[in-house]
Formats: C-alpha cells, sequence, structure tokens
C-alpha cells in the first residue's frame, strides 16, 4: 500500500477519536446542566413554627365609646345669689349632700310664717273637732276647720320646698365633672350649674349580629382594650344587659357590657370590646401570622422533608378556622401537633417549592467536620 495513503488513513482515524473523546465530553457537561435544572430554583429563606396544643377562645370583637348610665346635670330650683360653694370639680359626693348654698332670707322668712300659721291652725283644729264631738257645732262649720288646716299645711309645705331649694344637693353618689357657678353669682331658676357621674355605672353598649344571639348569655366574660392605655391594658368586664329583641333594619342585639374595674377608663373614650362566646381547653393551634390569603381563601404551608436527601419543601394546605383569636387559629382539619408550618417567608413560596431555615446549608455545601491533625 502507499505510504501516503496509510499516513492519511491514521490522521483520519486520530481525528475521529479526538472528535469522539470531544463529544463524550459535552454529553456529560449537558447532563450535569440539566441535573443541576431539574433539582429546582434556590431554596426560598422562611422561619417555621410547630403547631400546637392549648386554649383557645372565641371571641366577638366591637368597638363603642364608654358612657356613664348614673349621669345628672344638676340645675338651680329657686333665683338667689350664690353664698356659699361646698365642691370643686373632681370631688366625689355622696347622694344628698349639700353642694351649693344660695341666700336664703326671703324663703326663711316665709318658711317660718308658715310654720307659725300651720302651728296656730291644729291648735284651733283641735278645739273644733273636740267642740264637733260634743255636738257644739255644726258638720259644717267642723268640715271648714279640716279644709283650712290642710290649706295651711300645703303652704307651709310649699314655704319648707323653696326654702330647701336655696340648698342645691347632689341627686345621685357620684364624682363632681363639672362646677359651672362661683360665690357671688345671681343664680336663676333652671340654670344648670353642676354636672355629677357615678364612674361605677360606667358601661359600653355594642350591637352585636343576631347570628351570635345563642351564644350571649348575663354576665359572660368580656375584655375592654382602650388605645389611649395601651393595647397591654386589659379592663375585665362581664355582660351586663342583653336586649330582649333583634333591631329588625340592622338585624343586631344591643348588649351592654359594664365595667369590672375602672382603672384610668373615663366616659368617652372608644374601646375595643372583646366577647368570650367560648373557651375550648384542648385544641389544635396553628399561629395566625402563618395564614395566607387567595381569592378569599385562607391556606398554610406545610414543611415536608425529603428523608433521603433532607431536602425541605412546601405543601399549600385550605385553612378552614373553626375559633380564632389574636394569635392562634383552630382549623378544622388538615394539621396534626408537630407539623411545621411556615410563618415568614410565605410571599415567595407556591406548591413543592423548596425551602431552607436561617442556618440550613445551601445546595452544594456540606457540613462537613474538619480532620483533626496528629501529632504523634
Amino acid at each position: 500500500m502507499d505510504k501516503t495513503l496509510i499516513g492519511n488513513m491514521m490522521l483520519l482515524a486520530g481525528a475521529l477519536a479526538l472528535a469522539g473523546c470531544g463529544s463524550a465530553e459535552l454529553e456529560k457537561e449537558s447532563s450535569k446542566k440539566k441535573s443541576r435544572s431539574s433539582s429546582g430554583a434556590k431554596p426560598v429563606l422562611v422561619e417555621l413554627a410547630k403547631v400546637t396544643r392549648g386554649p383557645i377562645e372565641k371571641i366577638l370583637e366591637r368597638s363603642a365609646p364608654l358612657e356613664a348610665e348614673a349621669q345628672v346635670e344638676v340645675h338651680a330650683r329657686t333665683s338667689n345669689p350664690a353664698v356659699d360653694l361646698l365642691v370643686e370639680e373632681g370631688d366625689k359626693v355622696e347622694k344628698g349632700q349639700v353642694l351649693l348654698r344660695l341666700e336664703n332670707d326671703r324663703q326663711k322668712n316665709d318658711y317660718d310664717q308658715a310654720k307659725s300659721q300651720l302651728d296656730k291652725e291644729q291648735i284651733d283644729f283641735a278645739r273644733q273637732e273636740n267642740l264637733y264631738k260634743d255636738n257644739l257645732i255644726s258638720e259644717q262649720d267642723f268640715r271648714n276647720a279640716k279644709f283650712s288646716l290642710s290649706q295651711r299645711q300645703l303652704s307651709f309645705e310649699e314655704a319648707q320646698r323653696q326654702f330647701e331649694y336655696t340648698e342645691v344637693r347632689a341627686p345621685i353618689a357620684g364624682t363632681i365633672t363639672l362646677r359651672d357657678v362661683k360665690v357671688g353669682d345671681q343664680v336663676g331658676s333652671g340654670r344648670k350649674i353642676f354636672e355629677i357621674i357615678d364612674f361605677e355605672s360606667i358601661v359600653a353598649v355594642i350591637h352585636v349580629p343576631e347570628q351570635y344571639l345563642p351564644d350571649l348569655k348575663p354576665n359572660m366574660e368580656a375584655r375592654l382594650i382602650s388605645n389611649t392605655l395601651g393595647a397591654d391594658n386589659i379592663i375585665p368586664a362581664f355582660v351586663k344587659r342583653i336586649s330582649p329583641i333583634v333591631e329588625a333594619r340592622a338585624g343586631t342585639v344591643k348588649v351592654t357590657v359594664a365595667v369590672r374595674e375602672l382603672g384610668a377608663l373615663r366616659p368617652g373614650m372608644w374601646v375595643d370590646v372583646e366577647l368570650v362566646l367560648n373557651t375550648k381547653q384542648d385544641a389544635i393551634l396553628i399561629p395566625k401570622k402563618s395564614i395566607v390569603y387567595d381569592n378569599d381563601q385562607t391556606y398554610a404551608f406545610k414543611m415536608h422533608l425529603n428523608s433521603t436527601n433532607n431536602v425541605k419543601s412546601v405543601k399549600r394546605h385550605l385553612v378552614l378556622p373553626l375559633n380564632a383569636d389574636k394569635v392562634h387559629i383552630e382549623p378544622t382539619d388538615g394539621f396534626a401537633v408537630g407539623d411545621m408550618i411556615v410563618v415568614a417567608g410565605q410571599s415567595g413560596l407556591k406548591e413543592n417549592s423548596l425551602i431552607r431555615e436561617l442556618g440550613d446549608p445551601l445546595p452544594g455545601e456540606t457540613n462537613a467536620v474538619p480532620a483533626t491533625v496528629s501529632t504523634n
């Protein structure tokens, strides 16, 4: 064979061999890329929490201003100058306590005169009564004497009433919240001079949808929370009254909630009212912050661990609440104690998304322990 031909054939064989090796390397690299691609996206960093078991309350929340059921305005009932002011705003008073004295010279004279005339009329009537019993006067004369006595009695009572009006008294026990008079003022009849509130009578009136009517009971537990005092300042309260009717137009029931401990609450404050409709002591609980919303449905992401490669992923589970408070939800089903659910980082998750917690190794990393160097 021609040496030139043999050389060309050897060169061709070498080129084919090199081409084959290059193709194998390309296929191997392509396989690696496909393998990395099939392993999924980069894991999403999340925070997990355990599903637990414990008590939960079914709470109905409403807002209302505080008001006092025992609140009165005190008006003058006669016209005279003010001469003696006995209380100031903020003072606590008892029912019947004198708050203000008005000048009373005229009323005192009228009272004394009416009292004297009544005393005389009573003596005269006693004499006429004895004469009537002895048949010494006619029945008509006796009736006239009796009528005259009753008129004197009425005149005395009116004079006594006008005299008493010169002392302004507290109609209820409570605290003076308004004083609108000072010594020397010419006080006219009907003028508002004080306002008194019994702080022990403070209530919040709320309107509850009629669907909750079967859950409502007198004396049931309630709580009041004021933004002014801080969310941590919870005031114990209770249901004082439940209206016997449903307001047809609104479909609600009026509920009056009374305060057990007044604390720093004041009439006029707006408060959040929490009615504890019932309490379940042994419920499956998932944190509220695990909930995500999609088309008016509530979901939570539960972690699933691949025991072969320790890869963590998530499944999305529908959450149908039985009860809920400010921190937890009791779901109808789908969760068990010890399940790990995502409570932070949900926004980037989808079904089967890979996840990792802070401290978990990234894909391809290992937590290998460094070798110990022997000095022996």
